[in-house]
């Protein structure tokens, strides 16, 4: 069974050993990282040695709080992330009423992206205008799907399309394979409602 370790207790540079092989190296060689978690790997057997979680902010903060000097390095980038996920949550259109009127049926609304004045941001256009403005969220398709849902509450029957631009596929979907399916049946559902 894999070991668990804490990300700031981890040392990829600590030699390892494999139980079933024993294959031996260091961590950092057989790092596999996910969304919430690196592994590593026995390259020899296949092995799952280690299972190390990505902290919290709370832990790193705790961690540079009893000296562990990789947490204490990591402080300002833990501090500007939450400023800026703060400041997201700050812009963010949170009720229809926020959107403009919008005349004449088949309302299409484009989710764009570009990087302006240091920052990612997404733009919501009809007709080519910018009707909302917010900033963009790496692999922002769960974001998509609560927009989606207040232009279909503003528009009401008359919402016919979000239609992401290529420029804002990056961000939308990111590595997530099935984000293009998750944004495509949300605008296959318009005609259900």
């Amino acid at each position: 069974m894999a070991g668990r370790l804490d990300y700031w207790d981890y040392d990829r540079n600590a030699t390892i050993t494999c139980d079933r092989c024993g294959w031996t190296g260091t961590g950092g060689q057989e790092e596999e990282p996910y969304d919430e978690l690196l592994d590593v790997c026995c390259p020899k057997c296949g092995l799952m040695l280690l299972i190390v979680p990505f902290p919290t902010a709370e832990e790193t903060r705790a961690a540079a709080a009893a000296g562990n000097p990789r947490a204490k390095a990591e402080l300002p980038s833990v501090d500007a992330r939450e400023a800026r996920l703060e400041r997201a949550a700050r812009l963010e259109l949170a009720s229809a009423d926020q959107l403009p009127a919008i005349e004449g049926d088949g309302v299409r609304i484009e989710w764009d992206f570009c990087e302006e004045d240091g920052e990612s941001w997404t733009i919501l256009r009809h007709d080519g205008n910018e009707i909302w403005r917010e900033l963009a969220y790496y692999e922002g398709y769960e974001r998509f799907a609560d927009v989606f849902a207040l232009l279909h509450e503003r528009y009401g029957r008359r919402f016919r399309e979000l239609h992401p631009s290529r420029s804002s596929w990056l961000y939308l979907f990111g590595d997530k394979l099935s984000a293009p399916d998750r944004v495509a049946t949300l605008n296959g559902s318009l005609g259900d409602w």
